[in-house]
């Protein structure tokens, strides 16, 4: 008698039909002054810069004003 859990691990290994790989477009198709103002953003969050909400409904309320 078969386990249940190597059955389990049997169907999670196999590929699923139809899944395809992730593409991403090549870095020379991007704007050099969008990546540049992307990572300065990342580096102000980083620095302490960002905004911070005690809740969700902090955010979604700065959202609506």
């Amino acid at each position: 008698m078969r386990s249940v859990h190597t059955s389990i691990r049997r169907f999670s290994s196999k590929k699923i039909a139809g899944t395809k790989k992730a593409s991403y477009p090549p870095e020379e198709c991007f704007n050099p002054e969008f990546i540049k103002e992307v990572e300065q953003s990342i580096q102000d969050v980083k620095d302490g810069k960002g905004t911070k909400y005690d809740s969700l409904e902090d955010l979604f309320a700065s959202y609506e004003k």
